[in-house]
């Protein structure tokens, strides 16, 4: 394999891995590319690939594990529609204002920021927040997933910590960022696919594609089986030491 290729599989395997759990996929596919590559812009023909395999990977998983029954279909589809909308609204104004803000340094900063909120919205009582509703917890939720057009801060941790700080328990907090996540991607599927001239589907993609859903699929089912169990503090140890580094290179 040459080290072209093993560039595009560990892309791959860092979107998998990285898309839904709280630690970052946008993030992390920066560094690669800023490390690697030396770009500092988004590579839309990159992210069209990984977005369609992971959301492929997302319904797979949701599917075998019977979330489309008719009855959950009918409870959740408009009220996720209704919580996409903030985020639909912010892409839409930084699209039309061209607004680039990627750097190590920034990533570095949200990715402490928001393992902080993660850690205090998954330990302490005294930061929970009273709404009972559920269809208000998901359009509160759907504010939060705004904190992820910044790099390094995570769309699943966005999640997340929304639905911990609602008194939502981890395994379900992470099935609702999952479910949340279903509309998001499908949109940057669709939107990196306008920014595209032409697409060409040759091997390189086709490593990003393999790889990227055969690590979420992998990675869904794992994290959702053992979160209950292991909680949110590995993730939110391992942000820290990420931005310390990040931080401590760009100084």
């Amino acid at each position: 394999m040459t080290n072209n290729s093993i560039f595009f599989v560990f892309y791959g395997l860092i979107q998998g891995i990285t898309e839904f759990i709280p630690i970052s996929s946008s993030g992390h596919l920066n560094i690669l590319e800023i490390f690697f590559r030396s770009i500092g812009s988004r590579n839309y023909l990159y992210e069209t690939s990984a977005h369609f395999a992971s959301l492929l990977a997302l319904l797979l998983y949701l599917s075998a594990n019977k979330h489309f029954a008719k009855s959950n279909i009918k409870a959740y589809w408009k009220i996720l529609i209704y919580a996409t909308v903030p985020a639909l609204i912010l892409g839409f104004i930084i699209k039309f204002y061209d607004i680039v803000y990627i750097s190590l340094e920034l990533i570095g900063y949200t990715s402490i920021t928001g393992a902080i909120f993660l850690y205090f919205s998954d330990k302490e009582k005294k930061f929970k927040l009273k709404v009972k509703n559920k269809n208000t917890k998901f359009i509160l939720a759907g504010f939060f997933q705004c904190l992820a057009f910044l790099p390094g801060f995570s769309r699943a941790g966005s999640c997340i910590i929304a639905f911990r700080l609602f008194g939502e328990n981890r395994k379900y907090s992470s099935i609702y960022s999952l479910y949340m996540g279903i509309p998001i991607i499908c949109l940057s599927f669709f939107s990196n696919l306008k920014e595209l001239d032409n697409f060409i589907f040759d091997k390189n993609l086709a490593l990003i594609f393999i790889t990227t859903f055969f690590a979420a699929y992998i990675t869904i089912f794992v994290f959702i089986k053992v979160i209950n169990k292991i909680g949110f503090t590995p993730f939110v140890i391992y942000r820290i030491i990420i931005g310390i580094l990040l931080l401590a290179y760009t100084y």
